[in-house]
C-alpha cells in the first residue's frame, strides 16, 4: 500500500515485481488531519491557547538525531523567549520515546516545563489535533513535520539528519528545503509564521498523498477484494481526530514585566518556574505567585501575591502582607466580577475586573504605586480595562 504514485515510480525502479502488487490507496493519517481542519477553533481552546495566542507545536521522533534526543532542553529555552501570554508551547513525542524512557521519566524530565504552560501531549492521541491546532511547528525528520508542513503550517527544523531517510523520498526532499531553526528563537518563530507561503513548498508537500481524502474506500475495497467478501452499502468515512487529552496547567509563579504610561499599561509575562536555573531576573519584572503556588520559595520571595480561587476579604490582605515581607501587593476576587489589591502601607483598591485583568492590575498597582480610575492593559495582543470602585 503506498500513498503517492511517486512512490510507485521509485518502487519500480528498485523492485520491478513488487511494484506489479502495490496499490496508492493513499494516506488515512493524513486524512484523518484533513477531516479535522474544520475543528481547529475547537482544538485551540481545548489547548488552552486565546484569539491572540500563538500555538508552537514541539514535535519530535526517537533517537539520538531527533529533536529531543539531540536537544533536549529546547523546550525549555523556548518557554524562556516566548512571552505567556503571545505563545502557547505544546509537546508530541514519538511513541518509542515514551516506551524507551517511561512515562515516569518523561513526566519527570518534562516536569518544569508543564508548571511553566507547556502542554505535553501523551503517546496515544493528540498529536493529530495539535498539528491541525498549530501556528508554527518545530520538528525533525519525522513524518509530523511534513503532515505539519503539507497542511500548510509552517515548519521549521531543530534537526534534519540526512542519512535518516531516504533523500529521493517526499520527506527527504522536504528535509532539504525546509528552514532551520535559528539561535534566536523569538525572532524565529516570529519571522516563520509572518513570512511563510504554503506555495512555497506545495511541489514537495503535494506528495504527502495522491488521492487527499480517498484512503478509506479504497482501502476498504481492496481489504474485501483480498477477503472475497462484497463491501457494505454504507459510505466509508475516517474520522475527524478527537479532542487533545491534554490541558495546560496552570501557571502559578510568574515573572512580571509592567510599562507604564497610565492611564495605560503594557504587561508582558513569562513562568517563573525557568528561573530556578538562571541566576537574574529580566529587566523590570517582579515575580507575581498564585496562594497555589507548592514551591515556598516564590511564596517567599513574590512581590505580588494572588489567591484566586475562593473570594478574598481585607483580613486576608492585611495577614498576608504581614506573613511574607516580601509581598507588596496582595489580591484577590471580592466576587465574579470585581477584585480587591491591598499595599503594604494599608491602602485598599476595588476595581471591576475578571481573573485575567484582576491580576494584571495587581501588578500595574506594584509597579506605579496607584491605580487610575479607569486602567487600560495590553497583554499579548489584547486591551482589558479594570475601572476602580
Amino acid at each position: 500500500m503506498l500513498s503517492h504514485e511517486e512512490q510507485l515510480t521509485r518502487l519500480a525502479a528498485a523492485v520491478p515485481e513488487a511494484a506489479e502488487r502495490a496499490l496508492v490507496a493513499g494516506d488515512p493519517c493524513f486524512d484523518r488531519l484533513l477531516a479535522g481542519l474544520p475543528l481547529r477553533p475547537s482544538y485551540r481552546a481545548t489547548l488552552g491557547s486565546t484569539d491572540t495566542q500563538r500555538i508552537v507545536l514541539v514535535c519530535s521522533t526517537w533517537g539520538q538525531d531527533s529533536l529531543y534526543g539531540n536537544d533536549p532542553q529546547l523546550i525549555r529555552r523556548l518557554l524562556e523567549a516566548l512571552p505567556l501570554d503571545e505563545y502557547r508551547i505544546v509537546v508530541a513525542l514519538h511513541p518509542a520515546v515514551w516506551d524507551a524512557h517511561s512515562r515516569w521519566q518523561l513526566h519527570r524530565w518534562l516536569a518544569e516545563c508543564t508548571r511553566a504552560g507547556a502542554v505535553v501531549l501523551p503517546p496515544e492521541e493528540g498529536w493529530r489535533a495539535a498539528t491541525i491546532a498549530a501556528d508554527l511547528v518545530i520538528g525533525d525528520h519525522s513524518s509530523l513535520s511534513f503532515y505539519a508542513a503539507a497542511l500548510g503550517r509552517p515548519v521549521l527544523l531543530a534537526t534534519a539528519p540526512a542519512h535518516a531517510v531516504d533523500p529521493g523520498s517526499a520527506v527527504g526532499r522536504f528535509l532539504a528545503t525546509a528552514p532551520r531553526l535559528a539561535a534566536d528563537l523569538r525572532t524565529a518563530v516570529d519571522q516563520a509564521i509572518a513570512t511563510h507561503d504554503p506555495a512555497a513548498a506545495a511541489e514537495v508537500t503535494s506528495l504527502a498523498t495522491s488521492v487527499p481524502g480517498e484512503s478509506a474506500p479504497l482501502l476498504r475495497k481492496a481489504f474485501y477484494e483480498l477477503l472475497g467478501l462484497p463491501e457494505p452499502g454504507t459510505p466509508s468515512r475516517l474520522a475527524a481526530p478527537p479532542l487533545p487529552p491534554a490541558a495546560p496547567e496552570p501557571v502559578a509563579a510568574q515573572l512580571v514585566q509592567v510599562q507604564l504610561d497610565l492611564p495605560k499599561a503594557t504587561v508582558t509575562r513569562h513562568p517563573a518556574e525557568l528561573l530556578r536555573q538562571q541566576t537574574a531576573m529580566p529587566p523590570g519584572a517582579h515575580l507575581a505567585a498564585d496562594t497555589t503556588e507548592p514551591y515556598r520559595a516564590w511564596l517567599d520571595l513574590a512581590e505580588v501575591v494572588l489567591h484566586t480561587h475562593t473570594p478574598i476579604t481585607a483580613d486576608w490582605v492585611a495577614a498576608t502582607l504581614a506573613a511574607l515581607p516580601s509581598c507588596q501587593v496582595a489580591a484577590g476576587p471580592l466576587d465574579a466580577s470585581s477584585w480587591l489589591a491591598g499595599t503594604r502601607d494599608g491602602r485598599l483598591f476595588r476595581y471591576l475586573a475578571d481573573g485575567l485583568t484582576g491580576r494584571l492590575a495587581a501588578s500595574v498597582l506594584r509597579v506605579a504605586g496607584d491605580l487610575p480610575p479607569e486602567l487600560t492593559i495590553e497583554v499579548g495582543g489584547r486591551t482589558v480595562q479594570a475601572t476602580r470602585k
